[in-house]
């Protein structure tokens, strides 16, 4: 029996299952563990290991832009793994997700090395005084919006700071600014280069704010592997 996992973020349980159902029939047995666009599939099969190989390239190949871990690490875990494997100090700004984000993050034993802030602006007021996000971008674009989120991380990146993530969006139960509940904006970035990313999530606000965390804690992963590039 051959038995391998493989971690990915940002799909949701019906994705998920209408890929692997793809796959019916070659002699892989798959079980999913979801969390919040989070999940960990589990491949288990009798078949040689050039059989199974072949599958499981099948399954990175579906998820090709979701895939992050070739084990069953945490996201939080990974991270932190990767801020000291690059030497980073990270920030991380807080608007829906309320401090999760760094309620995870600080979860991972030795986390202080490379943990320097969290911030938790929820309130426009917060943004600009704390953040420096500007009067003009709230005006024109509105606090859920890739403009602010990318401000929120530009507020961040001072040292010893050189890389931080932002979330902003609308975890319910009624939409602001004309925007839809499940909205969702989240930056990651350092240096002169800061990248954003929309989403839209559904389920209840909680569900809304665990899978708005998991996936800037996806994209912060991806940022320290290099690869955010290709989302």
């Amino acid at each position: 029996m051959i038995r391998e996992v493989v971690r990915v973020c940002g799909a949701d349980r019906a994705q998920i299952d209408s890929r692997l159902s793809a796959l019916d029939g070659c002699g892989v047995n798959f079980k999913v563990d979801y969390s919040c666009y989070d999940a960990a599939i589990e491949m288990s099969g009798e078949l040689s290991a050039v059989a199974f190989g072949e599958v499981r390239n099948r399954v990175y190949a579906a998820f090709e832009k979701e895939v992050y871990c070739a084990s069953d690490i945490p996201l939080e875990t990974l991270a932190a793994k990767l801020l000291k494997l690059n030497g980073r100090t990270l920030a991380v700004a807080e608007s829906l997700t309320g401090g999760e984000i760094c309620s995870r993050l600080t979860s991972v034993p030795g986390i202080s090395e490379n943990f320097y802030e969290g911030v938790v602006c929820y309130n426009r007021r917060s943004k600009m005084r704390r953040l420096g996000v500007s009067r003009g971008t709230l005006a024109d674009y509105g606090a859920v919006s890739k403009q602010t989120a990318k401000e929120m991380v530009g507020g961040l990146l001072n040292s010893p700071v050189d890389v931080a993530v932002a979330t902003t969006g609308l975890a319910g139960p009624a939409g602001d600014e004309g925007k839809p509940v499940g909205l969702v904006y989240i930056a990651v970035g350092g240096g002169d280069f800061i990248a954003a990313f929309e989403r839209r999530f559904e389920g209840d606000r909680n569900t809304i704010r665990h899978a708005a965390a998991n996936v800037a804690l996806f994209y912060l992963v991806k940022y320290l592997m290099g690869e955010i590039f290709k989302l």
